[in-house]
Order: structure tokens, then C-alpha cells, then sequence
């Protein structure tokens, strides 16, 4: 008997590690065949692949057709994992991979309706950029139905298989990006919260300046905390006219800033074929370039921040099944979504209603004692992507501003330059025209005043076009003037990034690429220096209060290493915390979360020091704003004391470590598939930008580029990790050191410097299509 359990036992551990040995196997050839040939049905003629040292490919194709198979087909062998993960959020089909964890983003995004969106823009589709999407569709088809068992780790690893790429997929992608970027529901909200819980004149303090209230009651709710927006959806750029710069060319710059992630957002790319030369970044799961070059301008891209969401109380009959609209009762549509759930046998089954104004989020999206209908620009359907392709064809300013009168969301700043010297900008996106005072707050579905009335014409949107000053900034700040006449946007971020950028392009008469490097890696912070005088004025007779004060002396307002930086972010937080947590309670996080970053909250309240804000209601005493700056600094100091010790050991780089995230290196056993903690210097305010939030996401450039337009082999760019999603690739992680440390690396466009680069050749052999 034990010479039996003795056999059976060694049987068993031989199996585990054939198991192990075989699954090893399964991992690392699961690596995506790079060079050499592969004969793929459905290509009219060869397509050669070049990939540089730094993993980009270069395609070069016969026509666009070929161009955008390829583009699908390296999209799936890189990113396949990332595209999939993508698609099932917008679809709200999570729950079949992770199961009952994941069921209430399911529902969440499920009841907005991001698929009825997507089918809207497949309505709007031209033949031609359908036959275009549906080329890049059976790219992406083409390595999937190639797999066997050579599939990506993440897909072994939680046993499933994806399905075909289809056209409303792509579409879908763009519907999520859409989300990311556009989160005004959520301010509409919490800004009614606040009007409830101190009353209109004392909220109107601290929320953002021109905030008109409505004359209605608000309706106030609660947001599901898993999905908060940062409020953080931020970037710089700017573009130099070619009298500021040394070749009298214009110069570009740009860093959009996104959560940081494995693997990167963004996927660079260049695309050449004899109507089409064009490099940059593109989103995995879309064809074309976002942000980039092609041989005659160049583009870049800020949020911002149009205010494109209206929520709506609505009044429903007694039995659920009508709506009140201001033309009397009328019918809900209603429709069923069934969401099967992995390891479940029954589907979990919703009603989703919609009113002709959009979908009743609530409570699914807003947790409210009354329903709440969504107005979002998504649900009228949008050409964004022909946009997009037409803008990597242009030519000209003309020819840039008709391809982005079709973009419809997310609304973008866009940066021009071309090769002839001209510079512009442009405010792209569907913006609705209602009054103010109906889309800042919840509004009665029933009152015909918060009806949209169309969108922003093209000749009354906002350009410039070879500005008198030689350069065009933008930074989330507010865009547009003060007496333009419709209404955009309350959220603009504080102006801090703008007026370090504006400051450092003014501070030299002629401008290089070198020099742009310089500003997009600039760590000086404008808020500190507008903070600072407030912390040294103040009158301090306590010793070790002083000491700490001593501390900032000399500082430079640059937040990098050492104790000055730490102390100062240290303070922020806390005095940000002592001036309205007492007040605000439980929902502190929710307020520093969505308005933190806005010319709202302490930006309002700090030129008077007797705001009733700065009092702590918890004490006896009427605090003024130098006694709360007294306590935070005391606050800081101890608490940096008692975190890391002695002075000389505060750093804030170390503090501020950021990590890429893997969305499976959550699981202890997969945090292989993560990479950091790595210190890190700046904060959200400053240019170079890296930020973690109160959700605990990292935020920071996910992208860096700088465009030279005499030369374009001398522009640069970086992302935040590197081209692969497959973390046993050279390219997973190898952009990373570059990012960290403000480097980049040439953005190669000239076919001779491609060759003399060139780390992988891949051969796409064509067989006639069926």
C-alpha cells in the first residue's frame, strides 16, 4: 500500500511539473512572431513590417486597404489582450471573465447605453471609412483565427478565448475613451449636494467661478466611488511660430495625461502607403494615428473640458411605464439587458429606460431619491473616426479644420503647425447650446428652458490662426474668452501649467526641440509660488513652528528631491483637509477628487482669511485661515517625522512613487505582470506631470512628443511603458527608464533611418482574397 501512495505521489508531482514545464511553454510561445514571413489570405499585395529598437512599426503597404489590415493585425499580435479588456467594458460584458466582481460596473455601464452610441456612429458612417474599418477588422481577425494555442498570457491564464473584431467594436472603443474624458455628470451632482447641505450663497464660495445656480430645487446623489473620475483628464500643449524658433520653423509639443497603466494606453505607430505617410500614436482596437505628423503638419491634443452631459429629474407615472416632458406625458422605452456572469448559471437581468432625451441612470450610475435621465452627446452618434482619417490625410489648415468639423466627442484643443510655417487652434466637438444655469445642476426633464438647442455652429467655434504672439498654449485652462457668447464649460482646471508653460517660452527669444524638452520636464510649481507668501507671512511665536518655517527658506518652488518639496505637498494635502473636511464630512474625498484641480475650493477662498471656511466647526474657537496654516504645518511636520524620520531623509520623489498596473497584477500571485514603485517628481500642477489620486490611481504623460516641423526626423517622442502587452517582450517595459528620466527617442519617418534602425522585419505575404 505506502509503495503504491509512494508511485501515485511521484505520478502526481511529475504531472504538476509537466503542467508547469507545459504551461511555461504555452507562456513564452505565446510571443508574437515579429520577423520573418507570414502568409496571410486577404491582402492584395505584400506589406512589409518594419519595427525599430524601440518596438515601433513601421508598414509599409501598396494602398490603404493592405495598410489598414496590417495596422489591425499588428494592433491584435501586441495589445490583443488590452483590446479585448476594452471592448468587454464598453459592452458591459465583464462579468463573463471575472465574474460577480466585476457585475456592478457591468450594470453601470450597461445603463449608458455605450453600445445604442456606437451603433448611432456605425448609422454615420461613409461607405468608404466603413470598407476602411472593416480592412482593419479582418487584420485583427486574421491573427485571431491564427492562434491555436498560441494565445497572449492573460487569456491562458483566465481560460478563455475572444471573439471576432467587428466594426461596432472599433466604435465601442471610441465610446469608452469618450467616457473617460467626459464626466460632468458626475460635478452636476456633487455641486448639488453641496448647494443642499450649506445653502446656496455659502456653496457658490468654494465651487468653480461663474457657476450660476438654477431656480429650481437640485437633486442631489451618490456616485459609485469604484468609477470617480479624477477629474484629471489633463495635458499640455503648444505650438511655437517659426520666428521663436532657431530654424524658423514651427515647433509642437504635446503630453496628453492619462491613468498610467501596463500596458500603455497608446500604441505608436507609422503608416505609409502612396496616399498616406503618418506617425504617432493610436489607440489598440482603432485604425489611424490620434496624435502625430504626417509629411505636411503636425497635431496635438488637450481635454477640453466642454461641458457635453446635462442630467435630468425626471417625473415618472405610477406605473413606471411614462415620463413627464413639457409637452405633456409620454411613453419610456424600455429595454432588457441580460448579463451572464461567470460561474453563475442564471443571467443577472436589468431594464434599461430611456426618455427622449437619454437613459434614467440612476441608480445604477447616480444613486437618487428621484430618476435621473442622461443627456450626452455620444447618444446623437458622430464621425469622430472619419475625423480622424481625414486629419491623417491633411494637407493644409483648411483641410485640418473640415476633417475636425466632423469630430463630434471627445471634445479636444487642438494644436496645429504645418511645413509652410502656419499655426492654429482649434475647439473640436459637439457642444450643445442650453443657458448655464440648466446644465451646472440637475434639471426638470418637463421645463422646456434646459432643452438643447443644436450645437455650436462651425463659424462660431473658436480658432486662432497665426497669432500675433507666435504661440498657442493650452493646459485644461479655460480656452475661451470672456466675452465669447455660448456657454462651454465650468470646469476648467487652475492655471497653473499654462502660466509656467507661457512663462518658459518667453523666457528665450529662439526655441529648439531641446528647449521643448526642457518645458514638457519642467517640475516649478506656480501653485507653490502662489501659496508660499500666505505660509511665510504668517505671524509665528511658537518655536518649533518656526523651525519648520526655516525649513522652506531658500526654496526654489521646484517639487524634486529632498525635504522642501515633501514638506510643502505634505501641507497641501493637510491644509486642504483641515479647511473643509470638518465641514464636508464623509464626502471630503468626493470634493478633492472632483474639484481639487479647478479654480474652485481653496483657490476662492484663500485671499480672505477670516472665510468662515478656514473654521474648524469640531473646536471652540473661530479659526482664521494663518491659525489652519499653523496646524497643517505642525500636522506635516509630525507627520513626516513619523513616517520617515529625521529631515535629511524626507523625500518627495519617494513619497510621490508611482506603479504601472497590470489589470491582473491585483491577483498577489500576477504582480509580475506590474512594474514599480519608481519615485517620481512633480505633481498635477506642474508640467511635467505625475499625480496619484485619492482613488489610489496613478496619473501622469502618457505620451510625450515634440515635432519639429523643418526637420522631422529631429522630433522625439516617448510613452509611458512600451509597445508590447506581453510582459516576457523587450518592448514591455523599456520606454519606461526614457519616461522617467525625461528622455525620449527619435520619432523615425525617413524610410534610409527606419532601415539603419530596424530591429525586426516582418513580411505579411498575400494570398488572393476569397
Amino acid at each position: 500500500m505506502k509503495k503504491l501512495l509512494k508511485i501515485a505521489a511521484i505520478s502526481l508531482l511529475f504531472l504538476f511539473v509537466g503542467f508547469v514545464i507545459f504551461s511555461l511553454f504555452l507562456i513564452y510561445n505565446s510571443l508574437p512572431k515579429l520577423k520573418g514571413k507570414v502568409t496571410l489570405g486577404g491582402l492584395s499585395a505584400d506589406v512589409e513590417i518594419i519595427r525599430d529598437m524601440w518596438g515601433v512599426p513601421h508598414i509599409f503597404a501598396q494602398n490603404e486597404e493592405d495598410l489598414f489590415f496590417a495596422l489591425g493585425y499588428v494592433h491584435a499580435q501586441e495589445r490583443m489582450w488590452q483590446m479585448e479588456l476594452t471592448r468587454r467594458a464598453g459592452y458591459g460584458r465583464l462579468s463573463e471573465v471575472f465574474g460577480e466582481r466585476a457585475l456592478e460596473r457591468d450594470k453601470f455601464l450597461r445603463t449608458l447605453c455605450l453600445r445604442e452610441a456606437a451603433q448611432k456612429d456605425f448609422e454615420k458612417l461613409s461607405p468608404e471609412l466603413k470598407q476602411l474599418l472593416l480592412d482593419y477588422c479582418r487584420g485583427i481577425n486574421s491573427w485571431l483565427n491564427s492562434r491555436k494555442l498560441k494565445w497572449p498570457p492573460e487569456f491562458l491564464i483566465l481560460r478563455y478565448r475572444p471573439q471576432d473584431w467587428s466594426v461596432q467594436d472599433v466604435l465601442i472603443i471610441k465610446e469608452i475613451m469618450a467616457l473617460l474624458l467626459c464626466m460632468d455628470y458626475q460635478s452636476e451632482i456633487f455641486r448639488a449636494k453641496l448647494v443642499k447641505k450649506f445653502g446656496p450663497e455659502r456653496a457658490l464660495q468654494i465651487l468653480e467661478e461663474g457657476v450660476v445656480l438654477p431656480s429650481n430645487d437640485t437633486q442631489e446623489g451618490e456616485i459609485p466611488e469604484w468609477f470617480l473620475s479624477p477629474n484629471f483628464q489633463g495635458s499640455n500643449n503648444w505650438v511655437l511660430a517659426g520666428w521663436r524658433t532657431e530654424t524658423g520653423k514651427p515647433l509642437l509639443a504635446n503630453d496628453p495625461h492619462l491613468e498610467i497603466s501596463l500596458p500603455s494606453i497608446w500604441y505608436e505607430i507609422h503608416l505609409k502607403c502612396p496616399s498616406l505617410n503618418v506617425i504617432g500614436v493610436s489607440l489598440p482596437g482603432t485604425p489611424g494615428v490620434i496624435i502625430g505628423h504626417n509629411e505636411f503638419i503636425a497635431w496635438g491634443m488637450t481635454n477640453s473640458g466642454a461641458d457635453v452631459q446635462d442630467l435630468y429629474i425626471e417625473k415618472l407615472n405610477s406605473s413606471q411605464d411614462s415620463y413627464l416632458d413639457k409637452e405633456g406625458w409620454k411613453p419610456l422605452r424600455k429595454k432588457e439587458e441580460m448579463i451572464r456572469i461567470r460561474g453563475r448559471k442564471e443571467f443577472e437581468k436589468i431594464e434599461v429606460l430611456w426618455t427622449e432625451r437619454g437613459p434614467i441612470v440612476s441608480p445604477a450610475v447616480v444613486s437618487t431619491p428621484v430618476p435621473l435621465s442622461l443627456r450626452w452627446t455620444i447618444y446623437d452618434g458622430g464621425r469622430t473616426l472619419e475625423a480622424f482619417y481625414l486629419l491623417n490625410k491633411a494637407r493644409t489648415w483648411d483641410e485640418f479644420i473640415n476633417a475636425l468639423a466632423l469630430f463630434d466627442v471627445p471634445s479636444q484643443s487642438f494644436v496645429y503647425a504645418d511645413k509652410e510655417g502656419n499655426i492654429g487652434y482649434y475647439l473640436s466637438g459637439s457642444i450643445p447650446l442650453r443657458p448655464k444655469e440648466t446644465a451646472l445642476f440637475p434639471f426638470p426633464g418637463w421645463k422646456e428652458e434646459g432643452d438643447w438647442r443644436g450645437y455650436i455652429k462651425e463659424e462660431e467655434r473658436s480658432k486662432i490662426y497665426n497669432p500675433e504672439r507666435g504661440f498657442i498654449i493650452t493646459a485644461n485652462n479655460k480656452v475661451i474668452s470672456d466675452d465669447y457668447p455660448y456657454y462651454v464649460s465650468s470646469s476648467w482646471l487652475a492655471p497653473f501649467r499654462e502660466e509656467r508653460i507661457r512663462e518658459l517660452v518667453l523666457q528665450k527669444e529662439k526655441h529648439t526641440v531641446e528647449t521643448q524638452k526642457e518645458i514638457q520636464n519642467d517640475i516649478l510649481s506656480k501653485e507653490a509660488e502662489l501659496f508660499y507668501p500666505y505660509i511665510s507671512n504668517i505671524n509665528e511665536t511658537d518655536e518649533e513652528t518656526r523651525a519648520v518655517l526655516e525649513m522652506f527658506k531658500g526654496w526654489d518652488y521646484r517639487l524634486s528631491t529632498g525635504s522642501k518639496a515633501a514638506l510643502y505637498k505634505v501641507f497641501m494635502n493637510i491644509f486642504h483637509e483641515e479647511v473643509f473636511k470638518d465641514d464636508i464630512g464623509e464626502d471630503f474625498k468626493t470634493f478633492d477628487n472632483i474639484f481639487g484641480l479647478r479654480v474652485a475650493g481653496l483657490l476662492r477662498i484663500l485671499s480672505n482669511p477670516l472665510s468662515p471656511w478656514f473654521d474648524n466647526k469640531d473646536t471652540p474657537n473661530v479659526e482664521t485661515r494663518d491659525e489652519i496654516i499653523r496646524i497643517s504645518l505642525k500636522r506635516s511636520y509630525d507627520w513626516l517625522k513619523e513616517q520617515y524620520g529625521p529631515v535629511e531623509k524626507w523625500d518627495w520623489t519617494k513619497i510621490n512613487s508611482i506603479r504601472f498596473k497590470h489589470p491582473l497584477g491585483e491577483v498577489p500571485v500576477l504582480k509580475f505582470f506590474n512594474r514599480g514603485p519608481y519615485p517620481v517628481d512633480g505633481d498635477a500642477n506642474t508640467v511635467r506631470v505625475f499625480f496619484i489620486t485619492q482613488l489610489k490611481k496613478d496619473w501622469g504623460a502618457s505620451y510625450r512628443q515634440i515635432i519639429d516641423l523643418f526637420d522631422f526626423e529631429k522630433s522625439v517622442c516617448v510613452i509611458s511603458s512600451g509597445q508590447s502587452g506581453h510582459f516576457l517582450s523587450r518592448c514591455y517595459d523599456d520606454q519606461i527608464p526614457l519616461w522617467l528620466e525625461g528622455k525620449y527617442h527619435p520619432m523615425l519617418f525617413n524610410r534610409d533611418n527606419i532601415e539603419a534602425n530596424a530591429a525586426e522585419i516582418l513580411m505579411l505575404k498575400s494570398l488572393p482574397r476569397e
